[in-house]
């Protein structure tokens, strides 16, 4: 389809997801913070302030990935995976554009 025959929404869409694959990185993968105990008998967790760690967790091939996530690096993961969550979210946008086209044509 050219750029042309292309409605206003498409062509808006289209170039928000160039951008975002061309100039930002993404990563799939949920964060999810954990709190553990060391079992060391002095440390501040046996009093109840458990040590905080952030994990990055995949599925691939069947298989859960994990890979911590150092607190210098949480923000940076933290925009990556947002980026592609909106690229997954403009890439439903338009599937769901060319569904109703596909719908109103047959």
């Amino acid at each position: 389809m050219y750029r042309s025959q292309m409605t206003k929404r498409e062509r808006e869409c289209r170039s928000r997801l160039k951008s975002y694959i061309s100039n930002r990185e993404l990563v799939r993968g949920t964060l999810s913070v954990r709190e553990r105990v060391c079992g060391k008998p002095t440390c501040k967790c046996t009093r109840g302030e458990k040590h905080v760690s952030l994990f990055l967790t995949r599925s691939k091939d069947g298989k859960i990935e994990q890979l911590y996530i150092p607190k210098e690096k949480e923000e940076l993961v933290r925009q990556w995976v947002k980026n592609y969550r909106d690229v997954q979210a403009l890439l439903e946008k338009l599937s769901s554009m060319y569904w109703n086209t596909v719908k109103r044509k047959g």
